[in-house]
């Protein structure tokens, strides 16, 4: 079967719209289904609170049930990411508004070296998060984990949205 001349340009503009229409619903798919498996991988997890994580600048190792007693929350974060300094700016709001939030600020596809010698939120505990982010195959940076005082998940964001790491730590760590 052959097209006439004229119908040529609209069945190639309907077959692009198609096209695009395919690539965008793929996107968002896969997207979901990263953010699902992840989720998944917190749930079934027997390292996330017993894998060591090197502390950089020091010669010492930490796992989150290091912390138990305590409320902490796990940031994963890379060094040249505005998205991440926005989040970690949220992250110490909170800190510092809590008595016993413990932050472990998880550098990963990152260098030690591009960290500044003063660390500009001293509160926090930077380790070298790159091989519990593959791991638990974490879908983007900056992300984080909240974990109650016995080391358990109670939540997880993947993605910066300005105010909304403030509010929802504010909530899951009960802190309005």
């Amino acid at each position: 079967m052959r097209l006439k001349q004229e119908q040529f340009v609209p069945f190639m503009i309907s077959i692009g719209v198609i096209t695009m229409l395919v690539i965008v619903y793929s996107s968002f798919h896969f997207n979901s289904k990263q953010h699902e498996r992840f989720r998944e991988n917190l749930v079934q997890s027997d390292s996330l609170t017993t894998t060591y994580m090197r502390l950089i600048g020091e010669p010492d190792s930490l796992c989150i049930s290091d912390l138990k007693g305590k409320k902490s929350v796990l940031v994963f974060w890379a060094s040249w990411s505005e998205k991440s300094e926005l989040m970690m700016g949220e992250i110490e709001k909170v800190q510092l508004e809590s008595e016993s939030l413990q932050v472990v600020a998880a550098l990963v596809k990152d260098a030690e070296e591009s960290l500044p010698e003063d660390q500009i939120y001293p509160a926090f505990l930077y380790t070298d998060g790159t091989r519990l982010f593959n791991d638990l195959k974490v879908p983007g940076y900056p992300s984080y984990i909240v974990f109650d005082e016995e080391s358990e998940v109670i939540h997880s964001q993947v993605g910066y949205q300005k105010g909304v790491g403030y509010d929802s730590l504010k909530v899951y760590l009960n802190e309005k």
